[in-house]
């Protein structure tokens, strides 16, 4: 490929950026839901053991606490990338390796609480 000429105008991203940001917090709103519906099972978990931890109970507070911590680390992410997209810089590395690790970890905590949920 060639480079671009050098008296080229510079790349108007439009509103893509915008749509993206937009798209990112839906994805952290539909995490904030899930991440309700892990601590409502685990806490209805609790409620129905008598506030004895075992078992599933303390399945569900391991996917609880995960799903909490994938959450604050996307959440940091999004703002991340948020700051990013105003600049128009492509997004680094590290970042699409963390956020690809705590989407996979919240993941998990999601399936493992509807499998330990009753």
């Amino acid at each position: 490929m060639n480079p671009p000429p050098e008296d080229a105008a510079p790349r108007d991203p439009g509103l893509q950026p915008e749509r993206t940001s937009l798209a990112w917090r839906r994805t952290f709103l539909a995490l904030i839901v899930s991440d309700f519906l892990i601590w409502r099972a685990w806490t209805s978990s609790l409620a129905h053991h008598a506030g004895e931890i075992g078992g599933s109970s303390l399945g569900l507070g391991i996917a609880a606490a995960v799903a909490a911590a994938a959450t604050v680390v996307l959440g940091a992410c999004i703002l991340y990338r948020g700051a990013a997209l105003r600049t128009a810089a492509a997004p680094p590395t590290f970042l699409l390796r963390i956020t690809t690790t705590a989407i996979v970890a919240m993941g998990a905590a999601t399936i493992a609480a509807i499998l330990l949920g009753e």
